[in-house]
């Protein structure tokens, strides 16, 4: 109802009447009267700018919903468009959208390289450098320094202003453990634009001194040299056989193996990150990628084991290290110990000492493991010039990146490899270990010095396993349901000779039928075995083993060599895949507040306080909260077979107090009973708060008392 204003005159102020008649009249206007107009006017016009501003807002929100909704179902814009450094699928590969391999024993999911998603986790990280270094190596001629710095450099970066004043000498260093080195005596050397050491120099420390005799220089170089036989190294029959038959066709197509590893790189996220190496390789070179790779456990040594031994873990463990007074690993049957025996020059190299394969948390080798070993390199870098310290690794040691002291290793390496036949295997962890777009940071390097065993010729002679461990392990990105999978789906990429396809056509066939089934670490080192004789890749010797394989009556190897058709039957169990780390699954999210899911939960802490009551120092956990939780069971064509129950894995992610800690792991329930499958893998970071325990397999556990 509208309000009316009376006056002692009887006047309305609200009829329209009147105030048309009156109060639009400047002469009949009173004091009062403007009083009540302005104030009723303002009221309108403000009612009626509100009112326009709401409509405007109802439009605004009606558009925009509408706009997604259609863009949502039509991708008329994407962000990844703007993303124009992030590579793609190609329709080439031939994937399905629904999954990467899709056979009776396993359903791999496909996800997008680079979805909406996915893009929040995307950025170009900032590149950076390390300090100039006033002395470089030759990549070709051992022992030759050259001067890396004009005369305006020398003087910027080290004060020097006449080079003749400036002393040098160099030490040779030599391994004498896996940690720690031995010096000779130290040789003093005139510094000049190049200066030759002797070349038989292979690990040396450089220090340069002023007039004053102030230390303005100390770095360490390498060298890759000559290393012949020893006389007292009698032939064994292996070798003997292969050197016997030099006339057999099959000998003179022997193969080098090349181990080219990239830590904790997804399949997924090298074709993000990596796009020119993974450009190169698809557009120069003759290659399979496999696209069901899948992880056999948590981190790099459980993964890294079953390529080198063809064992597990913990197999390992028991058949050479524990036997053994002192727990080190010279007693172990390892690939390349298979790959000497047959004649080859062997090479093991990683961009870390602290945190090497054999070496973190422990004991290593008594003895260097292969001809080449750049280990004492590393170690002694670590200790007297490494820098730039980033979480777990040191990026720069002296003038290099630490990921280019490997690549600069390898290059180092090529005119020996031009030779002879050899065993490598380079492992990169420095610049991808702990984040997810640091991969493009090795980018440009790792194309480069693929594209120099290109035009050298090595990859004429050379299979070339570009491969990872596992995916990154923690993080954001982690945290999601196809960050889990990734990190189960490691890079692994078959790089192989043109000619190879031509004289094998039979085992290059069965490569390329592998890239969509199910496979893992251990397939690898039934592979590289099979290399070791190559005329077990003639069709009558692959036939014969197929149909072994396809023998109903027969147990499945854990291992099958890529060469060989793997069975399209195979599942994870029969590939040594625990549930935990199987990605055939097909998962369905569950509510965390679901009974199963809370009974799982209240399992798990109790294990994790299980393995910490002998340490009385490690505070009790208690369940937090349940951050996800998905279940799992076999594919429906499996189920169809089966003639009893079966178990069903929960999957769970969960937090823990004290310490806020978020677990993974997978717990197998069946009836009432619940079991652990595979381990329990802490995804955020524990810092400080384990610092009263030393295990190593407890400090992700382990909140200390404060």
């Amino acid at each position: 109802m509208r309000a009316y204003y009376t006056t002692k005159d009887k006047r309305k102020y609200g009829d329209m009447s009147y105030e048309s008649k009156y109060l639009l009249d400047p002469k009949y206007m009173t004091k009062r009267d403007l009083q009540h107009y302005y104030r009723y006017y303002n009221m309108t016009k403000n009612r009626g700018q509100f009112k326009k501003i709401v409509i405007v807002i109802f439009c605004v929100c009606v558009f925009s919903y509408l706009f997604v909704d259609y863009n949502l179902r039509t991708k008329l814009l994407s962000l990844r468009d703007r993303l124009d450094f992030i590579a793609r699928i190609d329709d080439e590969y031939n994937m399905t959208q629904a999954y990467f391999i899709d056979t009776a024993g396993c359903r791999m999911p496909y996800f997008e390289v680079l979805d909406d998603n996915i893009a929040q986790f995307m950025f170009k990280p900032k590149a950076y450098k390390c300090h100039k270094p006033l002395i470089r190596t030759s990549d070709v001629v051992p022992g030759k320094l050259i001067l890396n710095l004009n005369a305006s450099e020398q003087l910027r970066l080290y004060n020097i202003t006449d080079l003749s004043t400036i002393k040098c000498k160099y030490s040779e260093l030599q391994r004498k453990s896996d940690t720690a080195n031995q010096y000779l005596k130290s040789v003093p050397f005139k510094l000049s634009d190049t200066v030759q050491l002797p070349k038989d120099l292979e690990f040396i420390t450089v220090e340069c001194f002023d007039a004053m005799d102030t230390n303005i220089y100390v770095d360490c170089h390498f060298f890759a040299i000559d290393k012949p036989e020893k006389k007292h190294r009698t032939k064994n029959k292996s070798s003997s056989r292969f050197n016997d038959t030099t006339q057999d066709a099959a000998t003179d197509h022997r193969l080098s193996v090349m181990v080219l590893g990239i830590d904790s790189v997804s399949h997924l996220n090298f074709q993000r990150q990596m796009r020119r190496t993974a450009s190169y390789i698809r557009q120069n070179l003759s290659h399979v990628e496999f696209w069901g790779f899948n992880k056999v456990g948590d981190n790099t040594f459980p993964n890294l084991v079953p390529l080198l031994s063809g064992l597990d873990d913990q197999e390992l463990n028991i058949s050479c290290v524990a036997p053994m007074a002192t727990p080190v690993y010279d007693g172990c049957s390892f690939i390349w110990k298979r790959f000497k025996q047959a004649g080859y020059k062997t090479i093991f190299a990683e961009d870390v000492g602290v945190l090497g394969l054999f070496n973190y948390c422990r004991s290593g080798f008594r003895r260097a493991p292969t001809d080449y070993y750049l280990r004492p390199m590393v170690l002694e870098m670590e200790k007297r010039i490494a820098y730039k310290k980033d979480l777990n690794v040191n990026l720069c040691m002296g003038g290099r990146r630490t990921a280019d002291v490997l690549m600069e290793y390898m290059r180092k390496l090529v005119p020996h490899m031009q030779r002879q036949l050899f065993f490598s295997f380079f492992w990169s962890v420095s610049l991808t270990h702990d984040y997810f777009n640091s991969p493009t940071l090795l980018d440009a390097q790792l194309a480069f010095n693929l594209r120099l065993l290109q035009e050298s010729g090595i990859l004429n002679r050379t299979l070339v396993l570009l491969m990872s461990d596992h995916g990154m392990r923690w993080g954001s990105f982690r945290k999601t349901y196809q960050g889990m999978m990734e990190e189960r789906q490691p890079l692994l990429i078959a790089l192989y000779p043109p000619w190879l396809k031509q004289r094998y056509p039979m085992a290059l066939a069965n490569l390329e039928l592998n890239a969509k089934r199910l496979t893992t670490h251990f397939d690898l080192h039934a592979t590289l075995l099979q290399l070791l004789d190559m005329r077990k890749l003639e069709p009558d010797q692959l036939q014969r083993s197929a149909e072994e394989l396809s023998d109903t009556d027969s147990t499945l190897p854990r291992g099958i060599s890529l060469f060989l058709p793997v069975p399209a039957e195979r599942n994870c169990e029969q590939a040594g895949i625990a549930a935990h780390w199987c990605t055939c699954h097909q998962r369905e999210e569950l509510p965390t507040n679901d009974g199963r899911v809370q009974r799982a939960a209240r399992y798990l802490v109790r294990l994790i306080n299980d393995r910490l009551v002998a340490h009385p120092q490690c505070r009790t956990l208690y369940l937090n909260s349940i951050l996800q939780a998905f279940i799992a069971a076999p594919h429906r064509k499996i189920l169809k077979e089966l003639r009893t129950d079966y178990a069903m894995d929960i999957t769970l992610r969960l937090q823990t107090k004290p310490g806020l800690g978020v677990f993974e792991s997978t717990v197998r329930m069946s009836g009432y009973a619940s079991a652990l499958t595979g381990t329990i893998s802490r995804i955020n970071l524990y810092g400080s708060q384990s610092y009263c325990i030393n295990d190593s397999a407890l400090k992700m556990f382990c909140y200390c008392h404060r």
